[in-house]
């Protein structure tokens, strides 16, 4: 009889799946967490204690719904595409591992490229099959043409693509894929994770190819990664066949519910998406100027590569950011993976940027990193002509324009450096601040005011926005002021309504040179956010100072609004319309029944 002391278990287990290590990570508290493709917020609170409440009215003790059919059908609308035609579950890789087993299984090979996902090799061992993955390309791109011609010498073959690319941000084209499928007679399962964030949209190959399966997740863009939700879209009559391998009630109450609900919410998450959008190019940058050699993504993340990748890892941690080390993976040596963050996370990394090895120089004066007392340094009051403007150099002002009022001042504190030029008869507009929502409104605040700027400014952002924010706001209202001189011949007083959809705001004022600031939202929305890093009281912050400092009194409401995006926007626009009537002029006396306004 053999000694049960003498039995290794471990024999048991495959040699194939033996051979492979743990697929882990290390969760550890830190500042900026830019390593595991997470966007940088939380759905909006108010949908997420939507779900909360739904959860404690339901039924804990009974099993949840065998297919999860009404995410299923969130899902297909969101799409456009045949409910039937989709499959939910635990996160895309769950329907990856099903999708496999169903369709490949043993002796069957798996074409594929690296570099690629890691659990990729595992979950087509488990299935039984061998991978085949195509070596790296120096560049890194994913290499279509190879794969194209291993497809046309066996068509048979089951591929696997991941685009964009983990880890390397790379895409292909809808054309290539189309091309691929044209060739392919095998299942092409293209995982699609990071898709919101990526300028090719394949969904309509859907309708045309029914050998395609699309994986997407509920984990990246919309927020979930922590409660697991993924889909996979296909034709009806294959979806119908992964359903028999699929573990029944394999998503539970609360992450269909999570899915539901943040679907619903497809306005707030795409908008934060822009934000995203609008950063990527931003990191790839301040990476590339840290002397990193960046590559091309169409991802919320940045590869980038560096000889001395992993003491700038450490150093990164040492100060609380996190970014993951792809060293290990094919043709990545000296390779990191860096998520595109926050603000705040943003300008952590470039203040560490003089001390990364072979950093390339940086400017001398980082945002937020002056130490100069307050001070207006000049200001220019009158017509324009006077003196060349210190703003910023290639930006034409018209000349000699009869009635152009204009100011121009530099204000520079600890946490702030501005410089900003306005002229209330229009101009030019060019602005440039540290959050892209805040420089969307001072556009829209100008535009529909008929007013021209010239705006750079620079802030700590990285702690908050709100220095930024307010100091623009007191730069804005003193140069308004010097604009206005004396404030002969103006209108003086006006209001006005704009609406953005449902969001109604009301604006109010009188340029009578006695600085006051009133202010009022529906206390739901009241400490909403805009945006993942500009909360809407942001908005009362900045208009408060520019009436403080312009010297007018100004009744800001927001009658009615859904989210704070649209309430923010509608405030900036009636606030526009109204200023824009205050300041015209009419000629004669400003009207006062005190014969003068107070200064």
């Amino acid at each position: 009889m053999t000694n049960p002391n003498s039995i290794d278990p471990a024999d048991f287990v495959r040699p194939e799946i033996r051979a492979l290590s743990v697929y882990s990570l290390e969760l550890e508290d830190c500042l900026h967490k830019l390593d595991q493709n997470e966007v940088p917020w939380e759905l909006p609170r108010r949908v997420r204690q939507a779900v909360v409440d739904q959860l404690v009215d339901e039924a804990w003790a009974r099993y949840p719904d065998f297919h999860s059919d009404a995410l299923r059908q969130a899902v297909a609308s969101a799409n456009a595409h045949p409910w039937q035609g989709v499959l939910v579950g635990n996160g895309s890789n769950e329907l990856l591992q099903v999708a496999l087993s169903t369709l490949a299984g043993p002796g069957t090979e798996v074409l594929s490229a690296d570099p690629s996902f890691a659990l990729y090799r595992r979950m087509i061992l488990a299935s039984g099959a061998r991978p085949f993955f195509l070596p790296p390309r120096t560049d890194l791109s994913l290499p279509i043409d190879e794969l194209l011609a291993q497809v046309e010498s066996y068509p048979r073959r089951p591929l696997l693509l991941c685009s964009p690319n983990n880890p390397t941000g790379a895409a292909a084209t809808v054309e290539e894929v189309e091309a691929i499928l044209q060739k392919i007679e095998a299942p092409l399962l293209l995982d699609n994770a990071y898709g919101e964030f990526c300028r090719y949209d394949y969904r309509p190959l859907l309708a045309r190819y029914p050998q395609l399966l699309l994986f997407r997740t509920l984990s990246k863009a919309w927020s979930l990664a922590g409660l697991r939700v993924g889909a996979v879209l296909g034709d009806p009559r294959l979806i119908e066949e992964l359903v028999k391998l699929k573990l029944p009630y394999n998503l539970n109450r609360a992450s269909a519910a999570a899915g539901c609900a943040a679907l619903e919410a497809r306005g707030a998450v795409e908008r934060r998406i822009r934000v995203l959008l609008g950063r990527r190019p931003q990191w790839a940058a301040l990476l590339e100027q840290c002397g990193f050699e960046v590559f091309p993504s169409e991802a919320n993340f940045v590869l980038v590569r560096s000889p001395k990748a992993r003491e700038i890892r450490d150093l990164l941690a040492q100060h609380g950011i996190r970014v993951r080390d792809m060293g290990s993976y094919p043709g990545l040596e000296g390779c990191l993976r860096v998520s595109v963050g926050t603000g705040r996370a943003l300008r952590a990394v470039a203040r560490l940027t003089p001390s990364f090895p072979l950093s390339k120089p940086t400017p001398a004066s980082l945002p937020g990193e002056g130490d100069a007392p307050a001070r207006l340094v000049e200001v220019e009051q009158g017509r324009e002509g006077a003196s060349p403007s210190p703003v910023r150099a290639g930006v034409r002002w018209e000349r000699g324009i009869e009635g152009v009022r204009v100011s121009t001042l530099h204000r520079e504190t600890r946490e702030t450096q501005i410089r900003l030029k306005l002229a209330l008869d229009g101009g030019p507009r060019q602005i440039s601040v540290p959050n892209g929502f805040f420089g969307h409104m001072l556009d829209a605040l100008t535009t529909h005011g008929g007013f021209g700027i010239d705006l750079v400014a620079l802030g700590d952002v990285h702690i908050d926005s709100h220095h930024t924010v307010e100091d623009v706001g007191i730069a804005f209202g003193e140069a308004l002021a010097q604009a206005l001189g004396e404030r002969k011949g103006i209108t003086r007083f006006a209001h006005a309504y704009a609406p953005l959809d449902e969001a109604l705001a009301r604006a109010v004022v009188d340029l009578s040179g006695r600085g006051h600031f009133s202010w009022s939202a529906p206390p739901a929305l009241a400490a909403s956010w805009v945006t993942a890093d500009f909360p809407l009281t942001l908005v009362a912050d900045f208009f408060g100072a520019v009436a403080d400092r312009g010297r007018l009194t100004l009744h800001l409401e927001v009658l009615t609004a859904r989210n704070g995006h649209h309430a923010a926007e509608a405030t900036f626009k009636a606030a526009a319309l109204a200023l824009r009537e205050a300041v015209r002029l009419r000629g004669g006396d400003v009207p006062s029944t005190k014969g003068s306004l107070s200064r």
